[in-house]
């Protein structure tokens, strides 16, 4: 039951990216007046126990890395599986410059940036997916109730124009909404999973346009301020790609490993993104990172560039979701617009049909 409850937490505060956020805030301003880590942790730690949230999983996780730091490991390695892979190499890249406290900022900074582009395209992916099930919801009204009501009264074949488009539409939906909807999310689901998997031959093409592009902008600008901040914190370039290539999925590993491939071979990194063909993280990017990689300076203007990056994406994952959202608008107004049509003009027909059966 330990074990489980242990899992269990590190899993709750894996997910809570907001309460890691502010736990590196805190951890940074106590080291930077001076405060030992493990003081730093016990700190924060009885002020948990103390508030009654000595079960909580920030309050296990405390205690447990406090535990292994008594055992003699290092805090990079006492957070290993609380945190994520590329917090944990921050971390651990500041603890080996001796700047522990900056790389905890910086780690944050990283997780604000990841915030701001997961909101912009999960509040772009949300208004789509709410008209898509406005669709569904006024197909299955139509097709199951309104549309069979109308077939009891009238023949089906006495039907014309959009009456007739409409109750064939109704008929085909009733004989195939279940395989179209499993259709539909086997697609969505092959689709997630190709994301992180996926690595080359059509892919790189797809990569230029959405929604593989957003992927790509997603994955590049994290990739790119986590690069910034470990060559900041004075890791060498080819150690920080090769950190970076560590536990990441398929998709990036593949990109990492050929930019370093590159600079194996006497390539700057720009040079080795160019070679590798891949368009990653962005054509921009990669033009910028080959003209500062010859200059002095190269860690603050990979800083720069990353975190104005970062910007330029969110706003670019802005302006494509606008574009998705205004699509699928317009589509789903089409649908229902035929639909009600089709309706208005069944009990036009209609009318007209028990009138003539009247007389």
């Amino acid at each position: 039951m330990e074990e489980l409850e242990l899992k269990i937490n590190t899993w709750l505060f894996r997910i809570d990216k907001s309460g890691r956020r502010r736990l590196w805030m805190k951890l940074s301003k106590l080291l930077s007046n001076g405060v030992a880590i493990i003081e730093a942790l016990n700190s924060i730690h009885q002020r948990q126990v103390q508030s009654g949230r000595g079960k909580s999983p920030l309050s296990m996780a405390l205690a447990s890395w406090m535990l292994q730091l008594k055992n003699g490991k290092r805090f990079s390695e006492a957070i290993e599986g609380w945190v994520e892979k590329d917090e944990q190499m921050i971390l651990a890249a500041g603890e080996q410059s001796g700047d522990l406290f900056e790389s905890m900022t910086s780690a944050s900074e990283v997780m604000a940036a990841k915030k701001r582009i997961q909101k912009a395209v999960f509040s772009g992916i949300a208004y789509p997916v709410v008209t898509l099930g406005m669709g569904f919801a006024v197909l299955y009204l139509f097709s199951f109730q309104i549309i069979p009501n109308f077939s009891r009264v009238v023949s089906p074949d006495k039907w014309q124009g959009t009456a007739r488009y409409l109750v064939d539409f109704a008929n085909f939906s009733r004989d195939w909404v279940l395989i179209i909807a499993i259709a539909i999310v086997g697609l969505i689901t092959a689709f997630l999973i190709s994301l992180p998997r996926w690595t080359g031959g059509l892919r790189i093409k797809l990569d230029k346009f959405p929604p593989y592009s957003i992927y790509r902008m997603l994955q590049g600008s994290t990739w790119l301020i986590s690069f910034a901040t470990l060559v900041a914190a004075g890791v060498r370039v080819e150690n920080a790609l090769d950190k970076l290539s560590y536990g990441a999925h398929p998709w990036l590993k593949v990109r990492i490993n050929a930019c370093l491939r590159g600079m194996k071979s006497g390539m700057n990194p720009g040079e080795a993104l160019s070679k590798s063909g891949y368009g990653f993280p962005d054509e921009e990017i990669i033009d910028d990172l080959t003209v500062y990689a010859r200059l002095s300076g190269f860690d603050q203007a990979l800083e720069i560039l990353g975190r104005e990056w970062i910007a330029e994406s969110v706003e670019s994952i802005d302006s494509m979701m606008k574009v998705v959202f205004g699509v699928s608008i317009f589509i789903v107004g089409l649908f229902i617009a035929f639909m009600v049509g089709g309706l208005i003009d069944m009990e036009l027909q209609m009318s007209t049909i028990m009138q003539s059966a009247y007389r």
